[in-house]
């Protein structure tokens, strides 16, 4: 089993510190692992319905690693930092086992504690805009997720070119809304926008606010970090394009008049 781990400190402190362990599984069976904080102060593991996801403990973690695979971990601790923050142990060959209900399992299934829709007030108009445009954002994040989402952009943006001729040779002149990116830009941008608020959340974070952030979900802290890595990348690429573009397009004068009088 082979191993690495990475401390950060979190607000400037160096008694509060996040714990993100990387482990691959070089063979071709899969294969227990057991990771026990050494740290000097209690695991903050990640949550859901407000109890820890499976595998995690007081201690720290135990699972299992797929034959050829990865897995990316990461936890809370308010203490010191200590080096190595985490003992890694390879328990051996995974074998079958009955899965055993608890009550914590029993919890994490319930999901979040929210009422049904239909029993909440009638929204005003406004805030009935508000839900769509959210419920909207969550099914466009997954498409701003998958690797397909490039070519969807150029498929929109041919889109928009196309509508713009029509408009150019009808003469009708466009609305305040024309300014506004295709609606997958504009989810990609909320995506990349919602991953980089939580890693603002998580940068300089006090204990109880990094808890809370671990408690939200959203995924794994170095998975997150990785994307918002490639995120700094495309969106560097996009402004200088963008900027390109922009500069060309304020150059253009189609003598619109002139073409007529020749058609």
């Amino acid at each position: 089993m082979e191993s690495d781990w990475t401390l950060t400190s979190l607000d400037g402190r160096d008694d509060v510190v996040l714990v993100t362990v990387q482990l691959r599984n070089p063979s071709p069976v899969d294969r227990r692992v057991r990771i026990d904080n050494r740290l000097d102060g209690p695991v903050l593991p990640p949550r859901r319905a407000g109890v820890p996801e499976p595998g995690w403990d007081d201690e720290g973690f135990g699972g299992v690693v797929p034959a050829d695979g990865r897995c990316a971990l990461g936890y809370a601790c308010p203490a010191p930092e200590t080096r190595p923050p985490v003992a890694v142990t390879d328990e051996g060959r995974a074998t079958e086992a009955t899965a055993t209900a608890t009550d914590d399992a029993a919890v994490r299934g319930l999901g979040e504690s929210r009422p049904p829709a239909d029993a909440l007030p009638t929204a005003p108009p406004s805030a009935e805009a508000d839900e769509a445009t959210d419920d909207e954002v969550a099914a466009d994040d997954e498409v701003a997720a998958d690797d397909e989402v490039a070519a969807d952009d150029e498929v929109a943006a041919d889109d928009e070119v196309a509508a713009d001729d029509e408009v150019a040779a009808d003469g009708d002149v466009g609305g305040p809304d024309d300014a506004a990116p295709p609606r997958t830009v504009e989810a990609w941008l909320t995506a990349v926008e919602r991953r980089v608020e939580r890693g603002e959340r998580l940068t300089d974070a006090s204990v109880e606010t990094a808890t809370t952030a671990l408690d939200g979900g959203g995924g794994d802290v170095a998975e997150l970090d990785a994307r918002v890595a490639d995120d700094v990348a495309a969106l560097r690429t996009v402004a200088d394009r963008a900027a390109t573009l922009a500069d060309r397009a304020a150059a253009v004068d189609v003598p619109v008049e002139a073409l007529r009088r020749l058609a």
